[in-house]
């Protein structure tokens, strides 16, 4: 039996990062269970009306951010979803225990609160500076910092310190959700490359190298991703630990490429490394063509897709795994197919207009 099961005070969630990808769907989550009060927090406002209470917050004005929490008194769970990035990976440690802190201080001592939860990643790994060791576990060695995930992780261990809240982290890898204007979304990226592709008359060439065309690789749900956040947050057992989530499978992108290729209507390609930044710098005026013709949801191309992000992915050239026996030890035992949830995410694009129908293309 979960915490939340057997409470007798409602849970008040407090969602940092709000209108991202991991926190937006984190707060639709929560609010569709019915049983949380969410307040969601970010640094602007929502471009369309949220089902739940929102804080416009910016996590670097620790002034702000006391000032903020004389109304937060009340809050019971936090997930920290928000991030700062930037190349330079000192500065972006830096500004990212800079927004925890500047957040956590004012209410870490507050009776109220119950479980902070962060989101981290196979980065904590070193799966972003080349290969690693597979399956990742949870006590793996630390690569050479700075990595944003040790700061934090070690700035909410020590905080805790014996206080009655618990903490957790969680570390998924390629998040994939239909949410749009997150910099960091493979379906959004996928959705429209297939577009701009089929628009084109072009085949479904892989952009990557040979080697990341058979490597081994895994993502995580963001549906998923939300139980298991959830989960950690309301179990006893999980305190005070970080869990790998990942999808119940592998993939390889030579298998789940000519199903993308069918999903578009058009042939499968070869592999064709390329810089998508440089190739499709000019497809913009061709997406907002496309966007009048369609009534797509969406014209700025920039929104669906940030190719400097594809380039990365499909030039990885080492297998990212990650192993789940410890969620699984620890009781989550939900599963994903990659495949089947990759296609599905991408039939909700279409399906809400944000990338055209099969038929309208071409």
């Amino acid at each position: 039996m979960t915490a939340s099961a057997i409470r007798q005070r409602p849970c008040k969630a407090l969602v940092v990062g709000s209108l991202g990808l991991v926190g937006g769907n984190v707060a639709s989550h929560l609010q569709a269970c019915g049983d949380w009060h969410v307040v969601g927090v970010s640094r602007s406002a929502p471009a369309r009306p949220v089902a739940y209470e929102h804080l416009r917050l910016d996590l670097l004005d620790a002034e702000a951010c006391r000032a903020a929490a004389a109304g937060l008194r009340d809050v019971t769970h936090i997930f920290f979803c928000a991030r700062f990035s930037h190349r330079d990976t000192a500065l972006e440690a830096r500004t990212n225990l800079a927004m925890l802190r500047n957040l956590l201080e004012p209410l870490e001592d507050s009776a109220a609160l119950e479980h902070v939860c962060l989101v981290h990643g196979t980065k904590w790994y070193g799966s972003h500076l080349g290969p690693y060791r597979t399956p990742a576990r949870e006590d793996d060695p630390r690569h050479m910092p700075p990595n944003y995930y040790y700061d934090q992780h070690d700035y909410v261990a020590a905080l805790q310190g014996g206080r009655s809240w618990t903490w957790s982290t969680v570390r998924p890898h390629i998040v994939c959700g239909t949410t749009t204007g997150y910099p960091f979304n493979l379906i959004t990226l996928l959705g429209a490359y297939g577009a701009i592709c089929a628009e084109r008359g072009l085949p479904l060439d892989f952009p990557g190298t040979e080697a990341c065309f058979r490597s081994v690789s895994q993502a995580t749900d963001i549906g998923l991703l939300c139980r298991a956040m959830v989960w950690m947050a309301t179990t006893p057992a999980c305190a005070n630990q970080s869990f790998n989530i990942v999808n119940s499978d592998y993939f390889r992108w030579c298998s789940l490429w000519p199903r993308l290729a069918a999903f578009f209507g058009v042939p499968m390609g070869i592999v064709r490394p390329q810089k998508l930044a440089a190739t499709m710098a000019t497809s913009a005026t061709l997406w907002r063509a496309m966007s009048d013709r369609c009534g797509l949801g969406i014209s700025d191309l920039q929104a669906l897709a940030n190719w400097s992000f594809g380039d990365f992915l499909f030039a990885a050239d080492w297998d990212d795994m990650s192993s789940t026996a410890k969620a699984r030890r620890h009781g989550f035992h939900d599963t994903v197919e990659t495949e089947p949830s990759i296609i599905e995410a991408l039939e909700r694009l279409r399906a809400t207009r944000i990338i055209p129908a099969r038929h309208a293309m071409g």
